[in-house]
């Protein structure tokens, strides 16, 4: 007999972990579906990477109720995941002087201690590579950065390590009625649930449509960005904002947590799934960000990508029970700021399903424990390390000083990598300087030991995309000519 599940979330995004992590403080059974092979590997993983202060919510909106929800429980949550998200601040940039504005209405917004607006002399000393031409800027102290990998993982952990059942490589296809329960038809099975929350992101609304539920299509806008080197990094403090425009927060340069330095993302309709980076879309970015930094070092590019928007026309999130399958909640229109929103959405959903009569008893649970960051490490912590396992001294990854005891580790853990985009979200191999140059020499022979597998099992992001073709010797005899 069929499993039936408590609580059914479709999508392992930053949105759907996040919930996943809400409901397992709860003595549920619950199942995360994931099409890909991986949580985190649509719209989550291409974003900015910001959470925004209170100073950025937009009034009147449920996107902007859930935005403030979020940022109560960010501190806690952090400490539940064992993860950390350095406060930057950030400098919101009014080039001329009808865009004061603006400010004053961030300024009045955010009522946060410590804010100001500031004239460009007081800029300058603060962020001494600002264009020194704007006109004046709000200075935000309480805006924060985080990796949203490290965040959708540790979301997946902590969710994974209290009971939630993941099951990747499991595309939802539609779902029927039995009766009190919801059935979930897969590619590859189905399941049982009492409760289904669809969180498929780019598709929410596809499966919403499917249900014969009344929603616009999602319309989807393209965001591309430059990665800098890491040498960049003493040439910006804050995240810096322009003035937005009435679509998007606008073309920004921003830190990140492991030393880059992101700039962009434009913002174009493009045709579904469309994450091609163009000339003249990062031609755009460049032109915008060179507003808020005139000598940005373009040419220690390290790497450009492109992240989609799945926008409703209202621009607003759109969570609401299906009319025809009671029990089955949608999430539609979850765009920027999802990231920052997206605890409060999955406190939001716990609200919406215990209204519904679903019983939400508290159980004790397991904090995360982080696996130690060698790059991170002092030489006392290392030489411990080291000490204690052999794998901590074998360096796979220069540019980033990725061991080989954190390859293992993120190819075992609770959501282990299968891939070697996988291995590149958790530890950050292939994600330097030379792009995999080096470390991509060596991780399919691991992948291959660790996960007994054969090289043409070792894929860079989905099943299909292989990495290697097989042994030099194998590849000449099936090609070679036939007389």
């Amino acid at each position: 007999m069929k499993k039936v599940f408590d609580v059914v979330i479709v999508g392992g995004g930053i949105v759907g972990c996040a919930v996943a992590w809400y409901f397992s403080h709860f003595d549920l059974e619950i199942l995360l579906l994931e099409k890909e092979s991986d949580v985190c590997c649509g719209v989550s993983k291409a974003n900015t990477g910001i959470i925004h202060s209170r100073s950025y919510w937009t009034p009147s909106t449920l996107k902007g109720e859930l935005h403030l929800r979020s940022l109560v429980l960010f501190p806690q949550a952090e400490k539940e995941l064992n993860l950390h998200s350095p406060q930057t601040g950030a400098l919101t940039v009014a080039l001329i002087r009808e865009e004061m504005t603006f400010l004053k209405v961030l300024k009045e917004r955010g009522n946060i201690s410590g804010a100001e607006i500031i004239g460009p002399k007081e800029s300058i000393e603060i962020e001494p590579s600002l264009n020194p031409r704007i006109f004046a800027c709000y200075y935000d102290p309480e805006t924060r950065i985080i990796s949203p990998f490290a965040l959708n993982l540790a979301l997946a952990e902590f969710a994974a390590l209290n009971g939630v059942h993941f099951i990747l490589d499991e595309e939802v296809t539609g779902f029927e009625s039995m009766g009190n329960r919801i059935r979930i038809l897969g590619r590859n099975d189905w399941y049982l649930g009492k409760r289904v929350i669809n969180c498929a992101g780019l598709y929410a609304t596809k499966l919403a449509r499917l249900s014969n539920d009344a929603v616009s299509a999602h319309r989807f806008f393209r965001g591309q960005y430059f990665v800098l080197d890491r040498e960049c990094a003493p040439l910006i403090r804050h995240v810096l904002y322009p003035v937005p425009t009435e679509e998007s927060k606008g073309i920004l340069v921003s830190p990140t947590p492991e030393g880059n330095i992101l700039v962009g993302p434009n913002f174009e309709p493009v045709d579904e799934e469309d994450t091609a980076t163009t000339f003249w879309g990062l031609k755009e970015v460049e032109e915008g960000a060179r507003k808020l930094i005139p000598f940005l070092p373009l040419e220690q590019t390290i790497t450009t990508f492109s992240g989609l928007r799945p926008t409703l026309p209202e621009r607003d999130f759109r969570i609401f029970f299906s009319s025809s399958l009671p029990g089955l909640l949608h999430l539609c229109g979850i765009e920027s700021p999802g990231l920052t929103a997206s605890l409060g959405i999955a406190e939001y959903v716990g609200e919406k399903l215990k209204d519904s009569g679903i019983t939400l008893r508290e159980k004790r649970i397991s904090p995360r424990t982080a696996f130690p960051v060698f790059r991170n490490c002092g030489f006392e912590e290392r030489e411990r390390l080291i000490a204690e396992n052999p794998d901590w001294g074998k360096i796979i990854c220069r540019c980033e000083e990725v061991t080989l005891a954190e390859v293992k580790h993120a190819l075992s853990s609770p959501i282990p990598a299968s891939t070697l985009d996988g291995l590149k979200r958790r530890v950050r191999v292939m994600a330097g300087r030379c792009q995999g140059g080096f470390c991509g020499m060596y991780l399919p022979t691991i992948m291959m030991q660790e996960l007994d597998c054969d090289v043409k099992e070792v894929f860079k992001s989905t099943r299909g995309s292989f990495y290697l073709l097989g042994k030099i010797e194998d590849v000449v005899k099936e090609n070679a000519p036939t007389c």
